[in-house]
């Protein structure tokens, strides 16, 4: 174990009126660097919610820091010293927080200070081949276990240009050999649990039920077949989850809802999935593919999250800086189930964010207590970290089309 060096930073607070809701919005970072919360299916609340695990790059590294979400101060957890920006998961059972370099998988104890090693993809066990970590260390609900894949290394990987998606395509067509492995955190022990030739990313243990966790074939969401994926982490046993067979529907972004019984997830059918025509489907299912209810909405947003099924929140589009990009909606939206259908959009806040890489995307969650929504945005320049109180829906604007300013 590694004693880490320990840095505090004090970013000043700046709190603006939205321009269209009228709400009061918080900046709680400020720095010549990106700073950003983690992905929005990440546990990352801890010290009883007043603070969040964030990735920030101070001093020519990323590395992660817990933000006080009261006064912006940020102290440094992890002593990365990879090239990679740290994200992952924090586990509320033992107190611990996993991340990933492309070769390692770290742990943080956030009560000692200290990190370590629990898996080293060039010295272990793992079978032929070599291979690198491809999804964000997931703990499962009783912390026992480390969830993560673990993809073929193709030497060509070293000789290419790295940038916000580059292998995207490329891996759904390579369709490369990845093995989902559980790590003991205790023993060490490391078993291969499921493997595929498939590009294979989202690792999301539920949060309450210690052995059922999600995963996902990734790609172009009109080309998968089958998005999302259940898995019994002791046994193995694979089933679909929101079978799509036979249907024009292409689907993604799935997470679990507070309870850790039932995901959320969006999409929109195949056919129109490369234009911005047609509805936009929002979903939820449990995690055994049961009392699946889907409604369909106008309005696309790229991401979305919620407690439950009751409020959800999406991120709009991308800000279009020049007209001749397209039309752009780049605001958080509050959206309202009232028993039959969902009302909405309600405009939250104007995000601006140019979703360049995943720093930049606003990834908005809602705080545990219902209260705020925070999200990710480079609406300056750098990504920093904003937060909005949700308060009253019925006083928030209606999103109109063509609502945000078009720019030539």
């Amino acid at each position: 174990m590694d004693q880490m060096v320990m840095r505090t930073y004090h970013d000043a607070k700046f709190t603006y009126q939205d321009e269209y809701s009228k709400r009061p919005v918080e900046q709680l970072t400020s720095y010549l660097g990106h700073t950003n919360h983690l992905y929005f299916t990440d546990p990352c609340w801890i010290e009883d919610n007043v603070s969040m695990i964030v990735t920030s790059d101070r001093d020519n590294r990323s590395n992660l820091f817990s933000l006080s979400l009261e006064d912006s101060t940020l102290r440094q957890l992890s002593n990365n010293t990879s090239a990679s920006r740290p994200g992952g998961c924090f586990s509320q059972v033992n107190r611990c927080h996993y991340y990933n370099t492309p070769e390692t998988v770290v742990e943080v104890n956030l009560v000692s200070g200290e990190e370590r090693v629990l898996l080293d993809v060039r010295n272990a066990a793992i079978g032929e081949g070599a291979f690198r970590i491809y999804s964000r260390p997931s703990p499962n609900a009783d912390g026992r276990y480390v969830i993560v894949a673990l993809s073929e290394f193709d030497p060509a990987d070293d000789t290419r240009v790295v940038f916000a998606y580059s292998d995207f395509h490329r891996n759904f067509q390579r369709k490369p050999l990845v093995r989902i492995v559980r790590i003991d955190r205790e023993s060490g022990e490391l078993e291969i649990i499921h493997e595929d030739r498939c590009f294979i990313t989202h690792i999301n243990p539920s949060p309450a039920i210690p052995h059922i966790m999600t995963f996902c074939h990734e790609g172009p969401w009109h080309l998968v077949d089958q998005r999302i994926w259940g898995l019994d982490i002791l046994t193995g046993q694979v089933w679909r989850i929101r079978d799509q067979r036979g249907e024009d529907l292409a689907i993604g972004h799935e997470y679990w809802f507070i309870d850790g019984e039932r995901l959320g997830y969006h999409g929109r059918s195949k056919s129109e999935a490369t234009t911005m025509d047609g509805g936009h489907i929002y979903g939820h299912i449990r995690w055994d593919g049961s009392d699946c209810t889907e409604q369909w909405f106008p309005f696309h947003s790229t991401h979305f999250h919620s407690l439950d099924e009751h409020l959800i929140v999406g991120d709009g589009t991308p800000a279009a800086v020049f007209t001749h990009q397209g039309v752009s909606e780049p605001f958080i939206q509050l959206f309202r189930w009232n028993g039959t259908a969902y009302e909405g959009p309600r405009v939250l806040s104007y995000h601006r964010s140019t979703f360049n890489d995943q720093h930049c995307h606003p990834h908005p969650r809602i705080s545990p207590d219902g209260q705020w929504v925070y999200y990710s945005s480079d609406l300056s320049g750098y990504a920093n970290i904003y937060r909005v109180p949700i308060g009253n829906f019925d006083d928030l604007p209606v999103l109109t089309e063509g609502m945000a300013p078009q720019h030539t």
